[in-house]
């Protein structure tokens, strides 16, 4: 079971959609639409005006109070062909009472009509997001319960669990709807690589892959806006919205705005400054590779890039913030220095230490601070390592150990 939620702010296109307008001239039993339940709703399906009659039902709460957006709540509910046997009317109309009481969609008129025009058994609920009482239903537009409540169903009624558009084999669907799930499949796996910082490369790698996208624009001269993509795929077209909402033009437009972004933060964070070769452009030291002709481990380097001290030889290297340079000294600095010593950490001097140290009882605090004192000559990093083995097994440290 699937739940989708939509948004929109006319009830008459709506009803449209769902009792199939464009279907009235047709004999009853061609149509692939009936309603299985309603309240608060005049229904006199077949005269003249019924359509406008039943809006004019399911909107009235929301005269009652100042506008809100999309007043119409319209969610459809989808089930798997594996079901279908089960799903009878009064079974479908059980679950969505069902799913509309975990939603809190209560107290508020509504239309549930059923389709028979695909595959899969579904149904589509139309409702006003304004109750009798003038409140708005809020819960409905929450995706996350939505997810969640939909699981509740099926789990309880042991029903298939939904299979979203990406994992759908399309070789068992038909005509547009396809080509609906093919471009949106390319689509998300075009999105996915995050090499794809603009709208041209988004648009080329989907024609690579047999889909056109093309911008739709209205207005002219400095009026002109872009106003929704049109995603093209053999003799079927969609818009944005169809597709998703990861698609439409204002998601795509975030999309490669946060990734340029991210993209010229990772390039200064790798470049080095061409006036100081200890740092790169974004400020963040470079470690170096070799003292005195003595390799520096990975370990080292990473702990150099991290602000800790490292010990090469009988030689002490760190990276000076405000000088943006390397400092040596003969001598342990983190023996000599808030920093270090088993003594409390300046505030975010070196988190993973003042962790360590945070997590020792007052026991082992003080046996920290005679080890520190015995062995000078040990880095805050050493330091922790080597306490952890001496003393791990033999005093049984707390679980920081």
């Amino acid at each position: 079971m699937i739940g989708k939620i939509s948004h929109g702010n006319s009830f008459g296109d709506c009803l449209d959609y769902l009792t199939r307008v464009k279907q009235d001239k047709q004999p009853s039993e061609k149509r692939v639409w009936h309603i299985i339940d309603s309240d608060g709703v005049r229904l006199n399906v077949g005269e003249e005006g019924w359509r406008k009659m039943a809006v004019t039902d399911v909107e009235r709460p929301t005269l009652t109070r100042s506008k809100i957006k999309d007043p119409c709540g319209h969610i459809s509910l989808g089930f798997s062909p594996k079901d279908s046997d089960r799903m009878t009317d009064d079974f479908m109309l059980k679950i969505a009472h069902e799913y509309m009481e975990k939603m809190g969609i209560t107290d508020t008129p509504y239309i549930i009509v059923r389709h028979t025009d695909k595959e899969h058994p579904h149904c589509h609920i139309m409702f006003s997001r304004v109750n009798y009482n003038g409140k708005i239903i809020k819960p409905v537009t929450n995706l996350y319960r939505n997810k969640a409540v939909c699981a509740d169903i099926t789990k309880q009624h042991n029903l298939t669990m939904g299979t979203d558009s990406l994992n759908l084999d399309t070789s068992k669907l038909r005509g547009s709807e396809r080509s609906r799930v093919e471009i949106i499949q390319a689509a998300t796996e075009v999105l996915r690589d995050v090499t794809i910082t603009d709208w041209p490369m988004f648009r080329n790698a989907l024609a690579r892959r047999g889909i056109i996208a093309n911008a739709l624009f209205s207005g002219e001269g400095d009026e002109r806006k872009l106003k929704t993509i049109i995603y093209k795929k053999g003799r079927r077209s969609f818009v944005a919205s169809k597709i998703g909402k990861s698609f439409t033009p204002a998601a795509l437009v975030r999309k490669f705005k946060f990734r340029s972004e991210q993209a010229e933060q990772h390039k200064m964070a790798n470049t080095p400054d061409p006036a100081n070769r200890w740092v790169h452009i974004d400020g963040s030291p470079i470690a170096p590779t070799e003292f005195g002709g003595i390799q520096i481990t990975p370990e080292q380097q990473q702990d150099y890039i991290k602000g800790r001290t490292i010990r090469v030889n009988d030689a002490y290297i760190w990276f000076d913030y405000e000088t943006k340079q390397p400092q040596v000294s003969r001598f342990n600095p983190d023996m000599f220095s808030d920093r270090g010593c088993g003594l409390p950490l300046s505030p975010g001097a070196d988190p993973e230490y003042a962790a360590f140290y945070g997590d020792l009882s007052e026991q082992f605090r003080q046996e920290f601070r005679r080890f520190r004192k015995r062995h000078p000559s040990l880095t805050n990093s050493e330091a922790m390592q080597m306490f952890k083995t001496n003393y791990g097994q033999s005093h049984r440290l707390e679980h920081s150990m």
